[in-house]
């Protein structure tokens, strides 16, 4: 996977190799996220990891994470390859008035494994029957 190696990915390509983050390929939700299957042009596949919107984490937090992640380096940790960290402006309706908002599309991309998630091979079907 040499080609996204930790680089930029725009949310559009997400978009695209996710098929529109769509539940079929879904692979797992978390505290922080939903994580989809994607699936380049050239067949390579990444685990896409969307941030909620909800979460309270400035650029700063971000690039601390993603500096975190990119110096990881072990058998057992799944590496992180690319991205996403982009605004788009929209103009929306507050408080009786039209307003320009800043909307944050930010996610991580790591190499997918095709086994399945850890919480599965530890806990097995346990954790959704109590979810």
């Amino acid at each position: 996977m040499d080609n996204v190696d930790q680089k930029h990915m725009p949310h559009k390509l997400l978009y695209e190799i996710t098929d529109g983050f769509s539940e079929k390929r879904l692979l797992g939700r978390g505290a922080f996220g939903a994580v989809y299957k994607g699936i380049h042009k050239d067949g390579q596949e990444i685990a896409v990891k969307l941030l909620h919107q909800s979460m309270d984490l400035d650029g700063n937090a971000f690039s601390k994470e993603f500096n975190n992640l990119t110096n990881l380096d072990h058998p057992n940790i799944v590496r992180l390859v690319g991205y996403c960290n982009e605004e788009e402006k929209l103009a929306t309706e507050y408080d009786g008035r039209t307003i320009i908002a800043t909307k944050m599309r930010r996610a991580l991309c790591f190499e997918y494994l095709p086994n399945g998630s850890l919480q599965k091979h530890l806990f097995g079907d346990i954790v959704r029957q109590n979810s």
